[in-house]
């Protein structure tokens, strides 16, 4: 059973809508994506009205991007909108040793110097760590690719063991499964215990 350390930093002041990026190529998983539309996107006014969080999904692939499945997403908007986002999350990266394209690793570096929070969903700490963003930390992936994570990133504490860590500002997940972990300790980071539970409960 994997051990649930996490590294946590207190709650965090949290403007409404607070506006969550999630930032795919083509090549995504959808079920990663998904995570992150079901847990913040999905408006649930019983629970919290209005609701506190808004999601756009962000490439630097242009507005039709290419899933690792048989279809395409569309309307997705362009990196320019990652200048608004208070959360910018990767999920599964669509190729662990791919390097992202340069514009999308400034546009990282750039959100993280201004204060962002950063995440990853799964294999999406790649993109993460290829910008520079885990130097120096402790983070996760999944469990098939955390010894690829070490060896690409030498200065990545890797820990293979947990479900989600939380180093503050930049917080990595393992599996997918674990990505819906991280997501509600966000959202009670955010709004509280009986917020984030009310969400799991749904």
């Amino acid at each position: 059973m994997a051990d649930k350390r996490i590294t946590t930093h207190g709650r965090r002041r949290v403007r409404s809508p607070h506006v969550v990026a999630a930032l795919v190529t083509h090549g995504v998983a959808p079920f990663e994506l998904a995570v992150v539309c079901e847990v913040f996107g999905l408006k649930r006014p019983e629970i919290m009205d209005p609701w506190p969080y808004e999601v756009v999904v962000v490439s630097p692939d242009g507005p039709r991007v290419r899933t690792n499945q048989s279809f395409a997403l569309d309307g997705v908007r362009s990196l320019a909108a990652l200048d608004r986002a208070d959360t910018i999350i990767v999920p599964a990266w669509s190729g662990p040793t791919t390097r992202p394209p340069e514009p999308m690793l400034v546009a990282l570096r750039r959100a993280h110097r201004r204060g962002a929070r950063m995440m990853s969903v799964c294999t999406g700490a790649f993109a993460l760590g290829h910008a520079g963003l885990l130097d120096g930390r402790r983070a996760t992936t999944h469990w098939m690719h955390a010894d690829e994570l070490a060896h690409v990133f030498p200065e990545v504490d890797v820990d293979p063991d947990v479900l989600y860590v939380d180093e503050g500002q930049i917080l990595t997940s393992a599996g997918t499964a674990a990505g819906i972990d991280l997501c509600l300790h966000v959202c009670r980071l955010d709004h509280g215990v009986k917020f984030a539970n009310a969400v799991a409960r749904r």
